[in-house]
């Protein structure tokens, strides 16, 4: 997926700026190699252009970004992009939000605290 000795690039799709700060601290806690943000998108287009246009590693979902279709995004990048990383951030594991992530490919579904592990999880997979 990605050169371990690199951070993971990540793209941020989130509702406003107060969820990308607080994605971005979640995501300084990641061990090494580490991640970096390489945008923070507020729309699902803009996030799309920025994936295809930076190729990410990862695009880090905040499932409030469409409140009536949480993910929404995931089908429609795993469709466009079907070797793209997700990990949906959800209000709740068990939540409708999480369950529809789940369904439409998302690679790790989990609550903001879990961001870190989730990461992780991706580096030992690679």
């Amino acid at each position: 997926m990605y050169d371990d000795k690199e951070p993971l690039r990540v793209l941020l799709l989130a509702p406003d700026p107060a969820a990308v700060e607080r994605a971005g601290r979640q995501l300084a806690r990641v061990g090494a190699p580490g991640a970096v943000v390489v945008d923070a998108c507020f729309s699902e287009s803009r996030a799309l252009q920025q994936y295809f246009k930076l190729r990410p590693d990862v695009v880090v979902l905040d499932c409030r970004v469409v409140p009536e279709e949480p993910a929404r995004f995931v089908g429609l990048l795993k469709r466009m992009a079907p070797g793209s990383c997700v990990v949906a951030v959800v209000p709740s594991p068990e939540s409708p939000a999480a369950g529809a992530a789940r369904r439409l490919g998302a690679d790790h579904v989990g609550c903001l605290e879990a961001l870190p592990a989730m990461i992780d999880a991706l580096v030992l997979a690679s």
